[in-house]
Protein backbone atom coordinates (compact mmCIF):
# COMPACT_ATOMS: atom_id res chain seq x y z
CA UNK A 1 0.00 0.00 0.00
CA UNK A 2 0.85 3.34 -0.91
CA UNK A 3 0.04 7.06 0.15
CA UNK A 4 -0.19 9.49 -2.36
CA UNK A 5 0.20 13.27 -1.04
CA UNK A 6 -0.74 15.59 -3.87
CA UNK A 7 -0.75 19.68 -3.55
CA UNK A 8 -2.26 20.77 -6.73
CA UNK A 9 -3.98 24.23 -7.49
CA UNK A 10 -7.50 25.33 -6.57
CA UNK A 11 -8.52 26.15 -9.91
CA UNK A 12 -8.21 22.37 -10.73
CA UNK A 13 -9.60 20.70 -7.71
CA UNK A 14 -13.34 19.79 -9.30
CA UNK A 15 -12.07 18.44 -12.33
CA UNK A 16 -9.23 16.34 -10.27
CA UNK A 17 -12.06 15.12 -8.20
CA UNK A 18 -14.24 13.67 -11.39
CA UNK A 19 -11.30 12.17 -12.55
CA UNK A 20 -10.05 10.54 -9.92
CA UNK A 21 -13.29 8.82 -9.50
CA UNK A 22 -13.50 7.93 -13.25
CA UNK A 23 -10.33 5.67 -12.51
CA UNK A 24 -12.35 3.99 -9.65
CA UNK A 25 -10.82 6.19 -7.05
CA UNK A 26 -13.06 6.41 -4.21
CA UNK A 27 -11.50 7.30 -0.43
CA UNK A 28 -9.87 11.24 -1.05
CA UNK A 29 -9.04 13.76 1.47
CA UNK A 30 -9.24 17.93 0.38
CA UNK A 31 -7.55 19.83 2.19
CA UNK A 32 -6.95 23.83 1.65
CA UNK A 33 -3.43 25.05 2.13
CA UNK A 34 -1.21 27.41 1.67
CA UNK A 35 2.73 27.46 0.57
CA UNK A 36 5.66 28.33 -1.77
CA UNK A 37 7.62 26.03 -3.66
CA UNK A 38 10.47 26.83 -6.42
CA UNK A 39 8.19 29.81 -7.55
CA UNK A 40 8.45 32.10 -4.28
CA UNK A 41 4.95 32.66 -3.78
CA UNK A 42 4.81 34.98 -6.74
CA UNK A 43 2.28 34.87 -9.24
CA UNK A 44 1.68 35.91 -12.68
CA UNK A 45 -1.54 38.13 -13.17
CA UNK A 46 -3.05 40.33 -15.60
CA UNK A 47 -2.72 43.98 -15.06
CA UNK A 48 -5.65 46.10 -15.63
CA UNK A 49 -3.75 49.29 -14.96
CA UNK A 50 -1.06 48.57 -17.45
CA UNK A 51 -3.30 47.08 -19.99
CA UNK A 52 -5.29 50.37 -19.92
CA UNK A 53 -2.37 52.11 -20.72
CA UNK A 54 -1.47 50.07 -23.37
CA UNK A 55 -4.80 50.70 -24.82
CA UNK A 56 -4.44 54.24 -24.65
CA UNK A 57 -1.18 54.17 -26.16
CA UNK A 58 -1.93 52.21 -29.23
CA UNK A 59 -4.78 55.10 -29.79
CA UNK A 60 -2.47 57.66 -29.79
CA UNK A 61 -0.05 56.22 -31.88
CA UNK A 62 -2.92 55.67 -34.16
CA UNK A 63 -3.93 59.13 -33.89
CA UNK A 64 -0.47 60.46 -35.17
CA UNK A 65 -0.39 58.06 -37.80
CA UNK A 66 2.81 55.70 -36.28
CA UNK A 67 0.64 52.73 -36.71
CA UNK A 68 -1.70 51.87 -39.35
CA UNK A 69 -4.20 49.59 -37.53
CA UNK A 70 -4.70 49.91 -33.93
CA UNK A 71 -7.24 46.77 -34.25
CA UNK A 72 -4.13 44.85 -34.78
CA UNK A 73 -3.86 41.67 -32.21
CA UNK A 74 -0.06 42.49 -31.32
CA UNK A 75 -1.01 45.33 -29.81
CA UNK A 76 -3.84 43.84 -27.35
CA UNK A 77 -1.69 41.18 -25.53
CA UNK A 78 -2.69 41.78 -21.62
CA UNK A 79 0.24 43.52 -19.47
CA UNK A 80 0.89 40.75 -17.25
CA UNK A 81 2.54 41.88 -13.51
CA UNK A 82 4.24 39.44 -10.87
CA UNK A 83 2.71 40.01 -7.32
CA UNK A 84 4.88 38.68 -4.46
CA UNK A 85 2.02 36.84 -2.19
CA UNK A 86 4.70 35.38 -0.01
CA UNK A 87 2.44 31.86 0.15
CA UNK A 88 0.08 30.68 -1.98
CA UNK A 89 -3.70 28.80 -1.53
CA UNK A 90 -3.27 25.03 -3.01
CA UNK A 91 -5.46 21.88 -2.36
CA UNK A 92 -3.74 19.02 -0.88
CA UNK A 93 -5.29 15.47 -1.76
CA UNK A 94 -4.80 12.65 0.23
CA UNK A 95 -5.37 9.01 -0.31
CA UNK A 96 -4.31 5.09 0.17
CA UNK A 97 -4.33 2.79 -2.78
CA UNK A 98 -2.93 -0.90 -3.56
CA UNK A 99 0.75 -0.47 -5.24
CA UNK A 100 -0.63 -1.58 -8.67
CA UNK A 101 -3.21 1.18 -8.73
CA UNK A 102 -0.57 4.12 -7.54
CA UNK A 103 0.80 4.52 -11.58
CA UNK A 104 -2.38 5.29 -13.02
CA UNK A 105 -3.71 7.41 -10.29
CA UNK A 106 -0.62 9.39 -10.21
CA UNK A 107 -0.68 9.70 -14.53
CA UNK A 108 -4.38 10.58 -13.85
CA UNK A 109 -3.51 13.42 -11.41
CA UNK A 110 -0.43 14.72 -13.64
CA UNK A 111 -2.58 14.55 -16.33
CA UNK A 112 -5.38 16.92 -15.21
CA UNK A 113 -2.85 19.59 -13.09
CA UNK A 114 -0.44 19.88 -15.68
CA UNK A 115 -0.66 23.15 -17.33
CA UNK A 116 3.77 23.60 -17.64
CA UNK A 117 3.88 26.92 -15.18
CA UNK A 118 5.09 26.78 -12.21
CA UNK A 119 3.04 26.34 -9.15
CA UNK A 120 1.55 23.25 -10.86
CA UNK A 121 2.17 21.31 -7.84
CA UNK A 122 4.02 18.15 -6.62
CA UNK A 123 3.11 14.58 -5.58
CA UNK A 124 4.90 12.36 -3.04
CA UNK A 125 4.51 8.98 -2.61
CA UNK A 126 5.05 7.22 0.58
CA UNK A 127 4.75 3.02 1.84
CA UNK A 128 2.10 2.11 4.24
CA UNK A 129 3.01 -0.17 7.01
CA UNK A 130 -0.79 -0.79 7.78
CA UNK A 131 -4.41 0.10 7.32
CA UNK A 132 -7.10 -0.77 9.74
CA UNK A 133 -10.94 -0.32 9.40
CA UNK A 134 -12.29 0.79 12.83
CA UNK A 135 -15.60 -0.29 12.08
CA UNK A 136 -14.87 -4.18 11.44
CA UNK A 137 -11.25 -4.03 12.24
CA UNK A 138 -10.22 -5.19 8.76
CA UNK A 139 -6.74 -4.77 8.17
CA UNK A 140 -4.61 -4.07 5.10
CA UNK A 141 -6.02 -3.62 1.91
CA UNK A 142 -8.98 -5.26 2.68
CA UNK A 143 -9.33 -1.96 5.26
CA UNK A 144 -9.25 -0.06 1.48
CA UNK A 145 -12.06 -1.35 -0.18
Amino acid sequence: MKEIIAIIRNECTELTKKSLDAVGVKGVTFISVIGRGRQGGTICSPDPEGTLRREVCVQIMHQRGLIDNPEDPKYHVPVEKEFELGFLPKKMLMMVADDNEVPLIVSTIIQINKSEHQGDGRIFICPIVDAVRIRTGERGTKALL
